[in-house]
């Protein structure tokens, strides 16, 4: 383990999964809620704006993904590292350099995670047997996840 990484107080794995589950959570009510605005929820239509699924599909799917990569990406270079799910567990995500986390580490970060998860949460795995629990999206961007109040030295 590095000077850098050993002067941090790692992440655990549980604090980890406690930051998905709740990032998971943020998700899927913020893109309930977009698309009963938007006239989603195939049946049911919204007084405001009279549209049905089919006629707003791919535009609330589109705004969605874009609503979705924007909380993680700005979230992450905006709030020191954090999500809404990283603040509730107590983690952040950091550089292992010890520079700011910038928007193109957390950009690809995310699709590395995105990646990870589609083929079965397979680049999760590695952080069970390393010894920074580094996850195969930390490995790519040059991250590393930390309680809250550690710092990472250069």
């Amino acid at each position: 383990m590095s000077d850098a990484v050993s002067s941090a107080g790692l992440a655990t794995i549980g604090r980890r999964i406690e930051a998905f589950l709740f990032d998971a959570l943020v998700v899927f009510f913020g893109s309930l809620i977009l698309e009963l605005l938007l006239g989603g929820m195939g049946g049911l239509e919204n007084p405001i704006f009279s549209v049905v699924r089919l006629e707003m599909g791919p535009f609330v799917y589109t705004v969605n993904i874009i609503l979705v990569i924007g909380y993680f990406v700005v979230m992450r270079v905006m709030a020191n590292g954090q999500t809404l799910g990283a603040r509730a567990a107590h983690v952040r995500v950091v550089a292992v350099e010890g520079h700011e986390l910038g928007g193109v580490t957390a950009f690809i970060r995310l699709l590395v995670a995105f990646v990870s998860m589609i083929v079965i949460f397979l680049g999760y795995l590695p952080a069970l047997f390393d010894p920074e629990r580094r996850t195969l999206q930390d490995r790519i961007a040059h991250t590393i996840v930390v309680k809250e109040s550690a710092t990472v030295t250069p």
